[in-house]
């Protein structure tokens, strides 16, 4: 990203040198033909019976004696290399164009029309656009890194033991601001000075956890504790809900006891469930699944599903299932609760655990 802002830096100032000296050589050539021209037209034509005709033939003639003009650049170093005129036509009628002059001779007015290329030194010109660049790239650097020198000044906490009790508050008050959107949504309707404090010590994910337990109805107590919960997944099957972080989810109650059957296995230090091959169904995991399921108040057609024994098409439904409704509440924060997965070199099938490790997994209330 930074070559690419150098290299559109570049051509801009590469273009602006070529466009400003090219009008710059212009401007010094039109003030140089402004003093010289009537100079030389205006004695010719005293003499002269048609001045139409003069006018015409010193057109050409100066054309031939105006080769490259030599001028003084305003600019650093010479980047015009030559300023030629390729057309000068003088007339006594008034002619149209940007490079035109026109003076005073006798009773009547003289024009005159300039057409010039010019030439550039363009190494000379991509020499100063590089300077000019590189200047500019350097100031932009020191801007940025006073800008940054200056937020983080201003980000050094007071220690606590020289704030008072109002200092606290003020900038428990100032580092609130990242619940505005609670506010709007009527989430957090009145806090007290001990709340605004503990708002005030969370850190982003602890924010993020106090959101969360906010959506799902917690009050500012509830959410609070939440928030600065262990990392834990707790099943409560009684009430058909996880309780992750502190927040309680309420789950599907067949992919809750698929979640719950994969805890228990992680708990009891088993090893991670390799997926039964397609047609061959594991009866001795169906059925203990089964009389899980008998036991806390199953779904009646999931228990049948398991007496023919365990796929793997369902063990994959139901473990999506599980991701999409942790999800729904979680959102990225969901990851890690669900599970991990390694392919089975010998069979090419996958294996399945929980992503938590045994000792934050809690079976019961």
């Amino acid at each position: 990203m930074n070559y690419l802002k150098a290299l559109v830096l570049f051509l801009l100032i590469f273009v602006g040198l070529i466009y400003l000296s090219g009008q710059n050589a212009k401007q010094q050539l039109m003030m140089t033909l402004a003093e010289q021209l009537p100079q030389v037209v205006n004695p010719s034509l005293n003499n002269a019976i048609d001045e139409s005709q003069d006018l015409s033939r010193m057109s050409h003639s100066l054309l031939d004696d105006l080769h490259d003009i030599t001028f003084v650049s305003k600019l650093p170093g010479d980047l015009v290399a030559s300023l030629t005129v390729t057309e000068l036509n003088l007339s006594k009628i008034q002619l149209s164009g940007s490079d035109t002059l026109n003076w005073q001779f006798g009773n009547h007015a003289l024009y005159a029309s300039i057409d010039s290329s010019v030439n550039f030194n363009y190494w000379l010109v991509a020499f100063w656009a590089s300077a000019f660049t590189a200047v500019g790239l350097l100031i932009d650097y020191l801007f940025k890194f006073i800008f940054k020198l200056q937020t983080n000044r201003q980000k050094v906490p007071i220690p606590d033991q020289l704030m008072t009790a109002e200092d606290k508050l003020s900038t428990a008050i100032e580092e609130l601001r990242w619940f505005d959107g609670l506010k709007q949504q009527g989430l957090i309707k009145g806090l007290t000075a001990q709340q605004e404090l503990q708002l005030a010590s969370l850190k982003e994910q602890q924010q993020c956890w106090f959101s969360i337990a906010l959506k799902q109805g917690l009050n500012i107590e509830q959410a609070l504790k939440a928030a600065e919960a262990d990392d834990a997944l707790c099943f409560d099957l009684a009430n058909q809900q996880v309780i992750i972080h502190g927040v309680p989810i309420r789950l599907s109650k067949t992919p809750l006891l698929y979640y719950f059957w994969y805890a228990k296995r992680k708990f009891e230090a088993e090893p991670a469930y390799l997926n039964p091959p397609q047609g061959k169904p594991d009866h001795k995991n169906g059925q203990q699944l089964a009389k899980l399921m008998q036991q806390y108040g199953g779904h009646q057609k999931a228990i049948r599903d398991l007496d023919e024994g365990l796929k793997g098409k369902t063990l994959d439904q139901n473990r999506n299932k599980i991701k999409t409704e942790l999800q729904r509440v979680l959102e990225g924060l969901a990851c890690d609760y669900l599970f991990d997965s390694e392919r089975d070199e010998r069979t090419a099938r996958y294996r399945y655990s929980l992503k938590l490790p045994a000792s934050k997994l809690k079976l019961g209330p």
